[in-house]
């Protein structure tokens, strides 16, 4: 099968287009939506589907008008992956939908497959994944070593359980002045009391490029993993667990379910039980790694992209 695979995002190109590889299927990647270029890939290479993702820099509201137009004047399937939801899909999934009307739609969140059936959608559960060729251990860096890494996007419009993950993992960490790093964007613009706690500036350390994740979740200890759902898992859930990193993440419904406590990763329930849990882990390192190395046995034999596009395939069948 020829899919084009259309994203310019480093995170999802070294996603999907992989999985779909290791499924024997021929990809081409598009990274712009540009009308000639777009037309002409599509009547030279003859997709048999073409696969977007997301919402990023390449989605303007006049890329999506071509890109729905010049995929329906060849008439080639259209499958989308709504990354966004539930969150964000007011103002992304649904304006991306509206423009482009993907022939199937992909959520991470199940909860809202009702909502596109009811319009008539063809819309399935795809949740989040890692690429073992990349979510792998990588060599240890000094600029990143720590007790305890964060890797996350600030922000002042968090879920409230992204609100309560942070309380519960982070807070008794700052407060009690642990050895706690945290990379992303928008930290130093949180709005006074937006979090319930303040994060002093001597704990950040900016932006991370993507391809540099993995290098902080071999030279930390500890990885926090705070959540946007409880019923879902983020994207740096498997990608910490893939690349070798000991988690620690809040006990939410989705966590619980999806991996052993104390077998995979570990759990807090309370920002009481967070620092008991960072205690007893920096203590024991041999426990911590047996349940890395565990963890990362789990994602890569149940949760690559190769099993999400195995699964996508099928849908499309």
């Amino acid at each position: 099968m020829k899919i084009l695979f259309i994203e310019i995002d480093t995170q999802y190109l070294l996603g999907l287009p992989a999985g779909f590889q290791k499924q024997g299927c021929q990809v081409r990647i598009l990274s712009n939506i540009e009308e000639k270029g777009l037309n002409r890939v599509l009547e030279e290479y003859k997709p048999d589907f073409v696969m977007t993702v997301g919402w990023t820099k390449i989605h303007s509201r006049k890329n999506l008008e071509v890109l729905g137009r010049l995929i329906k004047k060849h008439g080639v399937k259209h499958a989308y992956w709504a990354t966004e939801d539930p969150g964000w899909m007011d103002r992304w999934t649904l304006p991306y939908i509206e423009s482009t009307h993907p022939d199937f739609i992909f959520t991470i969140d199940r909860v809202v497959l009702p909502y596109y059936r009811e319009r008539g959608y063809k819309a399935h559960y795809l949740p989040w994944a890692c690429n073992p060729d990349f979510h792998q251990p990588a060599a240890e860096k000094d600029e990143y070593r720590c007790d305890i890494a964060l890797v996350a996007t600030g922000g002042n419009d968090w879920s409230d359980c992204r609100k309560k993950s942070v309380q519960i993992l982070l807070k008794p960490l700052v407060e009690n002045n642990y050895n706690v790093l945290i990379w992303g964007k928008r930290w130093d613009t949180l709005k006074p009391g937006v979090l319930g706690f303040d994060v002093e500036t001597k704990y950040l350390r900016g932006k991370l490029p993507y391809l540099e994740t993995n290098h902080v979740y071999s030279s930390a200890k500890i990885v926090l993993g705070v959540q946007n759902t409880t019923t879902e898992l983020t994207a740096r859930t498997y990608e910490v667990l893939g690349a070798g990193g000991f988690l620690l993440a809040p006990a939410t419904t989705a966590v619980i379910k999806t991996f052993k406590p104390g077998r995979n990763l570990a759990v807090s329930r309370s920002e009481e039980e967070t620092l008991s849990m960072v205690d007893y882990y920096l203590s024991h390192e041999d426990e911590r790694m047996k349940i890395a190395l565990k963890g990362q046995k789990v994602v890569y034999a149940n949760h690559t992209y190769s099993h999400r596009a195995a699964e996508i395939l099928k849908a499309l069948s």
